[in-house]
């Protein structure tokens, strides 16, 4: 894989996320938008690939989140289901 497949890769996983969460705001919000605006100054390939791995990871760490607390709230009968992490559920 050359760095440009690479990049197509990361743009296409970001724009999934981006669809998903598009409705939503992210608990991760400061960071995203931190790296967003670090794409505009990457001078080559391999910085903006680095950016948008970032990126990638954080849309990541709040789909675990969010499935940590959808495993809590099925496990945990007495979880309280109103106390989501984004506060859009229950």
């Amino acid at each position: 894989m050359n760095y440009s497949e690479i990049y197509d890769l990361h743009l296409q996983l970001l724009k999934a996320y981006s669809a998903h969460n598009n409705r939503e705001y992210s608990a991760y919000q400061r960071e995203i938008d931190y790296y967003t605006n670090q794409l505009r100054f990457a001078e080559d390939m391999v910085q903006r690939i680095f950016v948008l791995n970032q990126l990638v990871k954080l849309h990541e760490q709040e789909r675990e989140d969010l499935i940590r607390w959808c495993s809590e709230a099925y496990f945990h009968k007495n979880y309280d289901v109103n106390d989501s992490p984004d506060g859009s559920l229950g």
